[in-house]
């Protein structure tokens, strides 16, 4: 079978990747960091040709999207905003960052803006905790402890 939106070369990858790994899972994250390094983004399309060509359910694919941080679902959005919530994000304002956000983007997390600028979102982890609350607005990350409206309006103004 051909593959539109897998590669030759993720596939032979993959190939090795499944004499290498024990479970499915492994290779199956595996196979995602290849997509993710190669696209930037992982689409439905990425997703439903790699469970095809694994034979494994796509909510399998899914899961680990979802449960890891690292990887980023395709949005319309021209920039993903990542702020953390987890426990030290949490205590040290998350909830301040978010409202920030909101207010200079107009737009709620996990809604993507009106003019396909910016997609919010808080995430549980993003390995940051000492410049909590961390943020990231696509690959780069971002020292929230000193944050002020002014500093992060000049930061999303970087984002064209």
């Amino acid at each position: 079978m051909e593959y539109t939106y897998l590669s030759p070369d993720i596939i032979n990858k993959i190939e090795e990747y499944k004499n290498e790994f024990l479970t499915k899972d492994q290779v199956i994250i595996q196979a995602l960091h290849l997509i993710y390094s190669k696209y930037r983004d992982i689409t439905l399309d990425h997703m439903l040709e790699l469970s095809n060509y694994l034979e494994v359910p796509l909510n399998q694919i899914e899961g680990i999207i979802t449960f890891y941080d690292m990887f980023r679902v395709k949005r319309n959005a021209r920039h993903h905003i990542r702020v953390c919530k987890n426990l030290p994000c949490h205590i040290m304002g998350y909830k301040k960052l978010i409202e920030l956000f909101e207010k200079l983007t107009g737009e709620e997390r996990n809604q993507e803006s009106k003019n396909g600028r910016f997609y919010i979102e808080t995430v549980e982890c993003i390995g940051a905790c000492s410049v909590a609350p961390a943020f990231m607005i696509d690959d780069d990350l971002y020292d929230g402890t000193k944050i002020t409206e002014e500093k992060l309006n000049e930061i999303l103004s970087k984002y064209t």
